[in-house]
């Protein structure tokens, strides 16, 4: 079977990267950020790692509508990929034909790939994965393969998590937006929402669930000779809404309207106030998640090494502080 691939050869005196994507992305997470796109095809990636708008140039395409924003829309990202890549390392990613299928269909491409580059392997394999795809690359390690040399996970739920249960709070979402909108702007919201709801109603998103039969009947545990890494963020805020607005600014000669920008919100942090205590979840709480996956689910129980950053569940792809932390944990098994 061909799969979408990219392939760096780099230095064959070093164990191959193979770099594993979440639910729903490509390999251009890895590769090309800038063209990744999240929450089913409806956003690029750089929506979660955006800043306040500064200015009308800072509302672009992807904007909900041009007074709604999403802020700044920081390009140029960089990840775990480029870094290695310019290590020498030989590196492996690839697009999952089915990226919201189940994890055993992830698991059985990612066996078909590397049984396909196996001469590319011959030192061995580093496995990196993101999100779910630390759970797909967790499963391939059970498997057996005396290949694998160490796994790096990031952000990834490995005691589940209750994405899915986001779909409940869209519609009340929604209905705090609506009497600040046009007819227009309406009907874009709904389609954007829709489009939201449809991808967290997925199975694979059903999957992630802490009581799924996925992880009832998960019984993998440390493999010898494989070292483990696991990096979890407890920042939630995953975006913010933004509403342009116009303001006045005095200089030496004259008034000028200027445009401004007013925070409506932000995501998750405004569930806290339309959700009971009770039922507002780890994953969405300052310093215990990252927005989708909880700090304590980030973390793999045997893994030799675990670190928490101050990022959300995208930002950990991009953020210099845990890149470095993460090149040096593969260097780290190198000189083993």
């Amino acid at each position: 079977m061909r799969y979408d691939t990219t392939l760096i050869r780099g230095d064959v005196g070093n164990p191959a990267i193979v770099f594993v994507h979440g639910l729903g992305m490509d390999k251009h997470i890895w590769d090309s950020p800038d063209e990744s796109r999240i929450l089913g095809g409806r956003f690029p990636v750089g929506l979660l790692v955006r800043e306040e708008p500064k200015s009308e140039a800072d509302v672009d395409e992807h904007s909900v509508t041009k007074r709604l924003s999403f802020g700044r829309h920081q390009k140029h990202l960089t990840t775990l990929f480029h870094d290695l890549k310019k290590q020498g390392f030989p590196l492996l990613a690839w697009s999952q034909q089915r990226p919201s299928a189940e994890i055993a269909i992830a698991v059985s491409e990612l066996r078909d790939l590397l049984a396909t580059h196996k001469d590319y392997c011959r030192q061995g394999i580093i496995l990196v994965g993101h999100s779910r795809g630390g759970l797909v690359a967790r499963k391939y390690v059970a498997s057996g393969d005396e290949r694998v040399r160490g796994l790096l996970t990031l952000a990834t739920p490995h005691r589940g998590s209750r994405m899915a249960q986001w779909v409940g709070y869209l519609s009340p979402l929604a209905s705090l937006l609506n009497p600040l909108l046009s007819e227009t702007e309406k009907g874009t919201l709904l389609y954007t929402v829709k489009r939201i709801a449809e991808f967290l109603s997925s199975k694979a998103v059903k999957e992630l669930l802490p009581d799924s039969l996925f992880f009832k009947s998960l019984e993998d545990g440390e493999v010898d000779g494989v070292y483990y890494c696991s990096v979890g963020g407890n920042d939630p805020t995953l975006f913010s809404l933004y509403m342009a607005v116009k303001g006045k600014v005095q200089n030496s000669s004259a008034r000028r309207t200027v445009a401004k920008s007013k925070e409506i919100f932000s995501v998750p942090e405004v569930f806290e106030k339309l959700l009971p205590e009770k039922l507002f979840p780890e994953e969405m709480k300052k310093g215990r998640g990252d927005g989708l996956v909880s700090l304590e689910s980030s973390m793999l129980p045997w893994a030799h090494q675990r670190h928490a950053f101050a990022v959300n569940h995208a930002e950990i792809l991009f953020d210099e502080e845990v890149r470095a932390r993460a090149k040096d944990f593969v260097n780290w098994i190198v000189r083993q």
